[in-house]
Formats: C-alpha cells, sequence, structure tokens
C-alpha cells in the first residue's frame, strides 16, 4: 500500500486505530537509567509531601470519628436515642474527656490522697479538741491558722492564695486535642456536660470559693485540730520529774502518754503541710542524640497547685465533703480518647482519550473507652473512617457542608443495658 492510499484509509474508519498505531511508533524506545545498575528495583520512592487537600478531607474522616464516639456514648448514658437525636433527662450526665499522657487523673489521685490524709490526721487531733457546736463553721483561713505556726501558717496561706493554677505541658500531637473538641462539640449538641481538663481545668480562672471547695474545707478543719495538739517545751520533762504515786501518778503518766501523741500527730500534720509547698520534680527526659536537640522539660509544679486543679475538677463534678459517697452515684463519666493514625493519598492519573485527573483521600484511625468513676468500663473499642477519592473539584463541597465523610466505622461494643 503506497502513501497516498494510507492516508485514504486513514481519513476513514480507521482514524482512531492509526492514531493508536501512529503513537505506538512514536513512542521513543524505554532507555535504562544510567544510575539504575543491573537488577535493582524499579519502585520508585514514595511522595510524603503535603497537600492541603487530602487533609481537609482526613479531617473530614477525624470529624465522622468523633461524631460516631460521641453518639456511642450519648446512646450509652441516656442522652440520646437509638438516632443519635437528644433527649431530655432528669439529671444531666457528664464527661471528663482526656488523652493518652493527661495529667488531670494523676493530679486527682495526688487530690484523693491528700483528703484522705486530711481526714485521717483530723480525727486524731479532733479526739484532744474540746468539744463545741461552732466547730467545722470557720469564716476564714486567717482564724483557721490562729493556732498554727506563724512561719509555716504563712507559708500555706501564700501558697493557697497564690498558685492555683498552673498551665502544663500536654503530651501527645495536635490529633488528640482535635479528637478531643471534635468529639466534645458533638456530645454538647445531645445536651451532655463536657470538661476537658487539660485543655482548661475548671475553675482555674476563678477565685478559691472555700465554701464550695472539698479540699479547703478539709483542710481547713485540719488547721483548727492542729492547735489542739500544741505542746509547750518542756511540759513532758517536767511532768516526768514530778515524783507521785498513786492516782495523781497514773493520771501523770497518762498526761504524758497524751502529750507524746499530740507531738506525734502535730509532726504529721507539719510534715503533711511541709509537703504541700514543695516542688514536684520534673519527669526525666531521655537523653537526645549528639547533635539533636534536647526535649524541654515539662514545668515543675507545687504539690497544693496541682491538688488545687483536682479539686476545680472536683467540684464541677459535684463532689461534696457533706456527702462523701455522692461519687459512688455520679452521673459523671471519663472519656478515654487516642489518634492513632492518619493521612491520604493523592493520586494522579493521565489518559490520552480521558486526560489528566487528580483524585485525594484522607482517612484516620481512633481509640477510645468510657469509664465509670469506679473504673467499670462502659464502652470501648477503635474507630476509622476514610473520605474519597474525590476529584479536586468537589474539595470546596467539603467546605461548605454540602459533602460529607461516609459515617465512620466503630467495632468494639458497650455494657448491654
Amino acid at each position: 500500500m503506497n502513501a497516498w492510499k494510507l492516508l485514504a484509509w486513514v481519513g476513514g474508519c480507521g482514524f482512531v486505530m492509526a492514531l493508536a498505531v501512529a503513537a505506538g511508533y512514536a513512542a521513543p524506545p524505554e532507555t535504562p537509567s544510567p544510575a539504575a545498575a543491573p537488577g535493582a528495583s524499579s519502585a520508585q520512592p514514595s511522595n510524603t509531601g503535603f497537600a492541603i487537600e487530602s487533609e481537609m478531607l482526613t479531617y473530614s474522616a477525624m470529624d465522622a470519628d468523633g461524631a460516631a464516639v460521641a453518639c456511642n456514648v450519648a446512646r450509652n448514658l441516656g442522652a440520646a436515642d437509638d438516632k443519635c437525636a437528644p433527649r431530655a433527662m432528669n439529671n444531666s450526665p457528664g464527661v471528663v474527656i482526656v488523652t493518652g499522657d493527661s495529667s488531670a487523673l494523676a493530679e486527682f489521685q495526688l487530690w484523693r490522697g491528700d483528703i484522705s490524709t486530711m481526714d485521717i490526721l483530723t480525727r486524731r487531733a479532733n479526739q484532744y479538741c474540746p468539744q463545741q457546736s461552732q466547730r467545722g463553721l470557720i469564716s476564714s483561713i486567717e482564724s483557721a491558722l490562729s493556732g498554727f505556726p506563724v512561719s509555716q501558717a504563712m507559708s500555706v496561706a501564700k501558697a493557697l492564695f497564690t498558685t492555683t493554677s498552673v498551665t502544663t505541658l500536654l503530651g501527645g500531637n495536635i490529633l488528640d486535642q482535635t479528637l478531643m473538641n471534635d468529639a466534645a462539640g458533638h456530645l454538647r449538641a445531645t445536651g451532655v456536660q463536657v470538661v476537658i481538663p487539660d485543655t482548661y481545668m475548671p475553675h482555674s480562672l476563678v477565685t478559691i470559693n472555700e465554701a464550695r471547695s472539698p479540699f479547703l474545707s478539709k483542710f481547713l478543719a485540719l488547721m483548727s485540730a492542729r492547735g489542739c495538739v500544741d505542746v509547750k517545751p518542756g511540759d513532758e520533762g517536767a511532768e516526768a520529774a514530778k515524783p507521785a504515786t498513786g492516782a495523781a501518778g497514773t493520771n501523770r503518766q497518762s498526761e504524758i502518754a497524751a502529750d507524746r501523741d499530740k507531738r506525734s500527730i502535730a509532726a504529721a500534720i507539719d510534715e503533711f503541710l511541709q509537703t504541700l509547698t514543695e516542688l514536684e520534680a520534673p519527669a526525666a527526659m531521655p537523653v537526645a542524640p549528639q547533635g539533636a536537640p534536647q526535649a524541654p522539660h515539662a514545668p515543675a509544679i507545687s504539690h497544693l497547685n496541682a491538688v488545687m486543679r483536682a479539686d476545680g475538677l472536683a467540684q464541677e463534678m459535684g463532689f461534696d465533703t457533706a456527702n462523701p459517697t455522692a461519687g459512688d452515684n455520679s452521673p459523671w463519666t471519663v472519656l478515654w480518647l487516642k489518634a492513632l493514625e492518619s493521612g491520604g493519598d493523592e493520586v494522579a492519573s493521565d489518559n490520552l482519550i480521558k486526560g489528566s485527573k487528580t483524585n485525594y483521600t484522607g482517612g484516620t484511625v481512633g481509640t477510645y473507652a468510657l469509664f465509670r468513676l469506679n473504673g467499670e468500663l462502659e464502652c470501648s473499642g477503635a474507630v476509622y473512617d476514610l473520605a474519597g477519592p474525590v476529584v479536586l473539584a468537589d474539595i470546596p463541597k467539603f467546605v461548605d457542608a454540602s459533602q460529607t465523610a461516609p459515617p465512620a466505622r466503630l467495632v468494639g461494643g458497650c455494657n448491654p443495658k
């Protein structure tokens, strides 16, 4: 077939086939890269760059994760129906949201231990206090500290008034904080009370209210009892030097034993108070490799500062010293959240007929656990979602919410009701 006949045939029904053949003939022969060694793998290094389009889809998937966890928690608490619509409740439940490196639980355990210690020491000292119907009705810290050694009283009073809150470094990454905030927003939409202590500890930016503070209530009672166990120096030796027989001798021995017990109780109270103003040493940081920057140390805060932070959380959760068993029936729960993995893909494709196209995806994986205050596990599991693939032209639909990520998959389970 000569050239003219070939052109005439190409102009007919064989045009598409000729294009394909021509494209095949036009393609230059593939030549190996001069840097490639014989037998080397042809796999190219993966692209680890950043694409805001994929990131937007990743956070859309994370929002679906937060909504799924919040719906599951709200249903378990009775605050939402099977379709996650809020329903009215007489006793609104509350959720404390924490993440893996939260300091809130450690501070609350410290607070609980101090409350117990003050109760024990107060009971021991109260046996030497005169019975008064007005006991416990102390109107100010100054009157509570009146029987306490002046130097230590001023130190504790100063600490109470000057170290009421502190900002601590929160471990983890931004996804932990974002997931907590997102789930909290969905929970609030169902009427559930929410606090995130590592973001903002309740009552940190308000003045101390000693009438509502469980810690200060116990503290004031302890300070009042401390004045009942003061023994003048030398009293024990003077009493022991007096010769006595019979009932008088027995009474003096009882007084001497009581004075020793008072000194023991006073020393224990003073030692406890001393720990309140001591700084908690920051945790030891691992040594960075040579040449690498050293990670910053977490700030050191006082023992009293930590328990006063926890005291704000206790007030928000309704703990009351007048009703010490209220916590057993508290409607509050603890939701532990952790963002595990997140990321996406940008896939570009080219076709001679269809042209070029770019698709984006984004997905997240997280885990959660819901606890009662007594430690009973109510729900736990993992949650994950994938948004996409989405073409570039459809990305704005996720911004104006005309398109959303598909519902997240929640695996695990809850305590059957």
